[in-house]
């Protein structure tokens, strides 16, 4: 099994900082890109060399491999994430979030808000009847019913990245939203509002955010329980 090395997420590490522009000095070297196995495995040994005895902050990593190798910010980035995902390095935050508001309001949840955003955006276009928002009231229209409740529920299910490959999270979506829509749809039907399209609406937009709560509930767990075992 791999040694696993530790990378601290400092407060400073905001892509906008990680693109920073440096001094006139180091501006003046040349950049490769690293794209043969001998850059990459240049990166590696760096990264793994400097994470070795203690933790580091992920801007400072970046900054001095960049000072230190001709490559790319994104190439000397995107080696970094491949090495978390072989569980080479872990990257986490010096103060972990104990709570589960600080989670929903931390970047690890931005997925939360683009879909609740999506989903109010679905609700607020509904009565559109011409212009743009027409159209986007079509785009918008079409994730509720066809995307996102399905899309929510898989995320629950499947609450890992790594357990569902993106195109099988997609189309498995795809099915369990009409499967979900179908169900509220013959449920409505036997309430006084019927199917109607702001009940249709409503409902699966109630649904959505419903699941899109329990999944981060369920991610804010094993985010928990990572911390806890690298914290032993």
């Amino acid at each position: 099994m791999a040694k696993r090395y530790t990378l601290g997420a400092d407060k400073d590490s905001s892509p906008a900082k990680k693109t920073a522009p440096r001094s006139d000095h180091t501006m003046s070297r040349e950049r490769i890109p690293a794209k043969d196995s001998k850059g990459e495995k240049e990166i590696e040994t760096l990264v793994l060399q400097k994470s070795a005895t203690k933790p580091i902050p992920l801007a400072r990593l970046v900054r001095e491999l960049s000072n230190e190798l001709p490559y790319e910010y994104d190439k000397i980035i995107s080696k970094i994430a491949e090495l978390q995902a072989d569980k080479k390095i872990l990257i986490r935050e010096p103060v972990p979030y104990t709570r589960f508001l600080d989670y929903l309001l931390s970047p690890l949840s931005i997925w939360f808000w683009e879909l609740v955003a999506a989903t109010l955006a679905s609700i607020g276009l509904v009565s559109a009847s011409s212009g743009l928002a027409l159209y986007l009231r079509y785009i918008f229209g079409s994730l509720l019913v066809l995307v996102l409740p399905g899309y929510s529920l898989v995320g629950f299910i499947y609450s890992k990245k790594e357990d569902l490959d993106y195109l099988t999270r997609i189309s498995v979506s795809f099915v369990m939203s009409l499967a979900i829509t179908t169900l509220v749809g013959l449920a409505l039907n036997f309430t006084p509002f019927g199917i109607t399209l702001f009940a249709v609406t409503l409902s699966l937009s109630a649904v959505t955010i419903g699941l899109l709560i329990l999944t981060t509930l369920r991610k804010y767990s094993y985010y928990r329980l990572a911390n806890i075992m690298t914290a032993k």
